[in-house]
């Protein structure tokens, strides 16, 4: 099965519009997500969400005053993020082949297209798109999955017994890929990234690498989540205080490389 149509499948199977906002785990990635965008991202400008999926973080960044583009392969993405707001346009496009033009962003986001496309080659040719539709100076804001993260939310989930779990986990720790090949009935594919792998593959499309930061991260198993989440602000600090942290970066499910494209 090839990628696009594996994509297709999982989004069709999958609420993407509810995942943000109906679970804790979802209010910690978009809060966290959030704040990350308040901190790194331009005061102002364009910005293109390059798999902005139904447009969560779009129609936030709108509502900030960011003109925003929105572009994803998903037709039913499209239409949800259409019909939910109308204060920045949609797109639908390949974050491979991008349809915007040269130099015309301050901010690129790809919240979803480094681990959706499981081939080395076909992220550099994201990367690169990327690279070409931002201003130089402007700001890439790219996430990745976590080498270890299906090994851990799997635990949490009570599921070690699975039948097949543990070939499951040698697989992701030896190849970084979430399930086989031949397995069309597995609709998530992905690629897991090791932490030292982000900042070269951010750098090999030109730009520079700033920082890598935890989304989630230890946070993202606590069994009182849902409690903690009552009074955000105090969470959001204690994830803030060690976000960069490298002996902590594995243990959060997505990770953000923050990077920049030169002027020169």
């Amino acid at each position: 099965m090839a990628w696009d149509e594996r994509v297709l499948r999982h989004y069709a199977l999958n609420d993407e519009a509810g995942r943000l906002w109906t679970t804790a785990r979802g209010e910690l990635t978009r809060r966290r997500t959030w704040d990350i965008f308040a901190r790194f991202l331009p005061e102002r400008g364009q910005v293109a969400d390059v798999g902005g999926g139904p447009g969560t973080h779009a129609s936030h960044l709108a509502g900030l005053g960011y003109e925003v583009v929105l572009v994803d392969p998903v037709p039913r993405h499209i239409d949800q993020a259409s019909a939910a707001d109308s204060h920045f346009s949609c797109q639908l496009g390949d974050a491979r082949d991008l349809p915007l033009p040269d130099a015309s962003f301050d901010a690129v986001l790809l919240m979803g297209p480094l681990y959706h496309l499981a081939d080395a080659a076909d992220r550099q040719l994201a990367l690169r798109e990327a690279f070409r539709v931002l201003r130089p100076g402007g700001r890439l804001l790219a996430e990745v999955i976590s080498r270890y993260a299906w090994i851990i939310d799997a635990t949490a989930q009570d599921r070690l017994t699975d039948h097949g779990i543990w070939d499951v986990f040698d697989l992701n720790l030896r190849t970084g890929e979430s399930n086989t090949p031949d397995r069309p009935d597995e609709v998530f594919w992905a690629y897991f990234h090791r932490i030292e792998e982000v900042a070269p593959e951010v750098e090999q499309a030109g730009f520079v690498h700033e920082r890598l930061l935890a989304v989630e991260g230890f946070a993202t198993s606590l069994g009182n989540l849902k409690e903690l989440l009552q009074e955000p602000d105090h969470l959001l600090r204690a994830i803030r205080l060690i976000e960069s942290e490298p002996s902590m970066l594995g243990v959060s499910a997505h990770l953000m490389a923050v990077a920049a494209k030169p002027v020169d």
